[in-house]
């Protein structure tokens, strides 16, 4: 039986020095208030932003990376009291640069999960939060959360010997971070609304307690292109709309496509290591897998 890890993985990184990027953006709105469109508008005006979407391209393990951060912060919440075992210790500006080092921006999950260490970490950077009618906020993140979450992943996508779980993209990493954000906004009771309502509440009244508001830009994807230009002092792109993506239905059409990614990865794991015959029954009980695995 494996041994228990001793040491965090984020001390076996070396420390960038200097940062290669400097951090100049802390978009820390709720996800499903824009953040895709943010993402890539940070991008439009020449910045490298995070975004979740992020991992599939980042070093290899960096899911577990983040996994690891979020359990060391809200341990508490999950585990009760943190101790002095090194596992414990939160991420602070020295972890964050080994992560985000490559990036001038984040914004989405897992960083605003960091909210106010990121705040303390990077002080020179600007501040805004993208924001969204509560009402339709909690309808638009319980779906997308619940549907996802409640589908039939392939158990094989945890014990991969083909795609390891520090492979650069691993759909059980990606779960694993949507899990725990979904347990703490919700309490654990994935239906509990009014849990979900006080954690936005609770989210945009940190923001507000702890930035100025002659730093802090509250800003309506509506609005467009000339309040965000003009709080991050950038001029407005010239032809471009400001980006309207990553509705609620292209969403979930995504990771419906990330399902049939990991179904063919989790397939061919097994004809190389089983051989065809059983790959086949695999197929077979994937196929029963889909079929069973809740509405869209």
């Amino acid at each position: 039986m494996p041994s228990s890890p001793t040491a965090r993985l984020i001390d076996g990184l070396p420390t960038p020095s200097p940062r290669p990027k400097e951090m100049q953006v802390l978009a820390l709105g709720m996800s499903r208030t824009g953040t895709y469109s943010m993402f890539t508008a940070l991008g439009i005006l020449g910045y490298k932003p995070y975004h979740m979407a992020e991992l599939k391209d980042t070093a290899p393990g960096t899911h577990a990376l983040w996994v690891e951060a979020l359990k060391a912060k809200y341990h508490d919440q999950t585990h009760g009291p943190a101790t002095d075992n090194p596992l414990h210790k939160p991420y602070a500006r020295a972890e964050f640069d080994k992560l985000l080092g490559g990036y001038s921006a984040v914004t989405d999950i897992p960083c605003i999960m960091f909210a106010a260490d990121l705040i303390a970490a990077y002080p020179d950077a600007k501040i805004l939060i993208t924001t969204r009618a509560e009402d339709t906020w909690v309808k638009s993140v319980s779906t997308l959360f619940n549907t996802l979450l409640h589908w039939h992943w392939f158990p094989i996508s945890r014990y991969d010997p083909v795609f390891p779980y520090d492979a650069p993209f691993h759909v059980q990493g990606y779960l694993d971070i949507l899990r725990i954000v979904w347990n703490l906004w919700t309490g654990g009771d994935w239906r509990d609304e009014d849990t979900l309502r006080r954690t936005f509440r609770k989210h945009y009244a940190l923001m507000r307690e702890r930035v100025p508001p002659e730093r802090l830009l509250e800003f309506d994807p509506r609005d467009g292109w000339s309040p965000l230009c003009k709080h991050l002092g950038k001029q407005v792109p010239r032809d471009v709309p400001y980006p309207n993506l990553n509705d609620l239905p292209f969403t979930i059409w995504f990771h419906e496509q990330l399902w049939w990614a990991t179904a063919r990865k989790a397939a061919v794991s097994v004809a190389m290591t089983w051989g065809l015959p059983v790959a086949g029954a695999f197929a077979a009980l994937g196929w029963y897998w889909y079929s069973k695995r809740g509405p869209i």
